[in-house]
């Protein structure tokens, strides 16, 4: 009787929503977990390994594009599926960031939720960012005052230096 207690208690608890999340982007050292057209999403627990996890997306009209499902990887410090390689003094290094839901439409709230055979996390919602046109973001000035003082120093200097050139070559002769 005991044992039958253990088992339907342990069914239980294996049945129990996950929570998922956006990755931290403080965490892992990127710009923006969210953009305007994809998300990078935590992954699912680690005693999940090496399961087909399924990705149900939807939104307001309960219509969201279909992604494809990935096996969930073997847990290890950072564990998912977008990998950031970089190489740094000839050593290279893989840091796993999370799982990229993409095809969304700028500016649209999205529920998101995974599916692990009998297991389902809890639905996470976001909206996606509104792109911002590249021409119309104010620049400013074409140039600063900076720079023009700058260039004026650096074009003085390059006459002096041809001009000092021509003077040691006449002298030379």
């Amino acid at each position: 009787m005991k044992l039958l207690i253990l088992l339907a208690l342990a069914s239980i608890s294996w049945a129990q929503n996950f929570p998922i999340s956006l990755v931290n982007e403080n965490q892992v050292g990127i710009v923006g977990s969210r953009r305007s057209s994809s998300v990078i999403l935590s992954l699912p627990p680690c005693e999940l390994a090496r399961e087909t996890v399924q990705v149900t997306v939807t939104n307001s009209t309960g219509q969201g594009p279909s992604q494809p499902d990935f096996e969930m990887p073997v847990c290890r410090n950072r564990r998912d599926l977008i990998n950031l390689v970089s190489d740094i003094d000839g050593f290279s290094r893989t840091l796993n960031l999370g799982y990229q839901v993409e095809m969304l439409q700028p500016s649209t709230t999205y529920n998101v939720s995974y599916r692990i055979g009998s297991r389902t996390s809890d639905r996470l919602q976001f909206t996606t960012l509104s792109p911002v046109d590249y021409t119309s973001i104010d620049t400013g000035f074409g140039r600063s005052g900076a720079m023009v003082v700058i260039t004026v120093l650096l074009v003085i200097a390059m006459v002096a230096l041809i001009i000092a050139f021509i003077v040691v070559l006449v002298l030379s002769k």
